[in-house]
């Protein structure tokens, strides 16, 4: 949160974060302005303890999660609950509790190497710090997704939206020291803006917006004492429009408030039977730039509500008469906003009629393209085939020459050997005239010394 209001033994303060500084505000005839904190790096939240001191929960630059709480004397002290090496790591959306002598710290802790994943963790601190995970929630939106409220006995009861194949919103509940299993209230293509109440009974009082062709305002409720056992009612619409902003459940002298901001506007519906049906929506305020959803504070109670920066919340009058109750009908609104809302319907079907059309044709083009490569396909399954055939063919004739090259190299050889042969004979034939052409050669020669030979005889 970035205001919190405070009033305790009749005074009005204000905490605000701004540039990362947080300061307390006094208004009255004497207004003063203190800052207490000059390090925040992100929201905060604020909560008085058992000793009626403020205590202020934040993420500094530091990368601590602090609790700091202000003394009587205007001073801070500060106790770090968790320090972060990870420069990775983002801490914001903070919820402080306090209930006796526990100290509950939620937050949503971001990893920018891995943005669409967050984490909702609970750090309790009684002494000693126990951390808990409750859940990883996929979900990159900045809406709120999360709301905690605590019932009078100090258990604790959380509803958190999550992206899975769709948007959902669950309930879960702190008891024993761990959470329960989660159960699932409503199932959206979008949900957002959850708030939570739990009355004197322990009944829980569940609203949120969520959209399937337009928005709506949904409430449902846990009945039969709420927890640990119990049952959840039909889901009711309250108000359905594109223009619905922050709503809240508050429960006034019994009767059940839920208040939202729609077209500028704000609005309420009231239930008086405990949440078994509302009235129809009525304006509240035709200006509502100089309130916001804030968190307000008192020594022993704490609630979330419309007010403005002097504490004035919205000007709730519980003796509305003329308000009529339907159990039966979602469509609770005046001709005016049931004409409204057929309007923005119409126009939902004639988007949604477009997007169909453009899909058919996206789809007639998907089905032509696919039909070509269809075509295509078949065409290069007969040019495979061809090459096929013709790759056996080829296949043949190779083999074919491969058998008349072996034959060739069988011939060859066999005349290389022929050849060698006759190589060989010649040596030979030489060899032997050489020795004839010499033995003629002695003859003449002892013939021209000595004469003919075998004349003497």
């Amino acid at each position: 949160m970035d205001k919190v209001l405070l009033k305790c033994e009749g005074r009005k303060y204000q905490l605000s974060l701004k540039q990362n500084v947080i300061t307390l505000f006094e208004s009255g005839e004497n207004p003063s302005e203190i800052s207490l904190i000059d390090n925040a790096l992100s929201d905060f939240d604020a909560a008085f303890n058992m000793d009626k001191n403020i205590v202020i929960t934040y993420y500094s630059k530091e990368q601590n999660i602090v609790l700091a709480t202000l003394t009587s004397d205007n001073k801070i002290a500060k106790k770090i609950l968790y320090h972060y090496n990870d420069k990775t790591i983002y801490i914001d959306n903070f919820r402080l509790i306090i209930c006796n002598d526990d100290v509950h710290v939620f937050f949503m802790e971001h990893n920018l190497s891995n943005p669409k994943k967050i984490l909702l963790k609970h750090y309790i601190f009684n002494g000693a710090l126990k951390v808990k995970e409750v859940a990883a929630i996929n979900n990159i939106q900045i809406k709120p997704f999360y709301s905690v409220a605590f019932d009078k006995f100090g258990i604790l009861h959380l509803v958190y939206v999550t992206t899975e194949n769709t948007q959902k919103i669950y309930y879960t509940t702190f008891i024993n020291n761990m959470w329960s299993l989660k159960t699932t209230v409503s199932e959206a293509v979008s949900i957002e803006c959850p708030n939570i109440k739990i009355d004197d009974k322990r009944n829980i009082h569940i609203c949120w917006v969520e959209e399937n062709i337009i928005k709506e305002l949904k409430y449902r409720k846990k009945i039969d004492g709420g927890w640990p056992k119990g049952s959840w009612d039909k889901k009711i619409t309250l108000s359905f429009s594109d223009t619905i902003l922050g709503p809240c459940i508050n429960i006034i002298d019994s009767n059940i408030w839920c208040t939202w901001i729609q077209q500028n506007t704000f609005y309420s519906a009231i239930s008086s039977d405990g949440g078994n049906s509302f009235s129809r929506p009525f304006k509240l305020a035709e200006k509502p730039s100089s309130y916001e959803l804030v968190k307000k504070i008192e020594p022993s109670s704490e609630k979330i509500i419309y007010a403005n920066q002097d504490g004035d919340e919205l000007p709730f009058d519980s003796d509305k008469n003329d308000i009529s109750y339907d159990k039966d009908s979602y469509f609770t609104f005046y001709i005016k906003e049931v004409q409204e809302y057929l309007s923005t319907l119409s126009k939902k079907i004639e988007n949604l009629q477009k997007e169909k059309i453009h899909l058919e044709r996206n789809l007639n083009q998907k089905s032509y393209e696919i039909a070509l490569k269809n075509r295509n396909i078949e065409e290069l399954k007969e040019n495979i085939k061809k090459i096929y055939e013709d790759r056996v063919k080829y296949t043949s004739k190779i083999d074919n020459l491969n058998s008349v090259y072996n034959n060739v190299l069988s011939e060859n050889e066999k005349l290389k050997k022929q050849i060698k042969d006759l190589q060989n004979k010649i040596l030979i034939l030489n060899s032997k005239l050489n020795e004839k052409v010499e033995n003629g050669t002695i003859d003449k020669i002892k013939t021209i010394f000595f004469g003919k030979s075998n004349e003497h005889l």
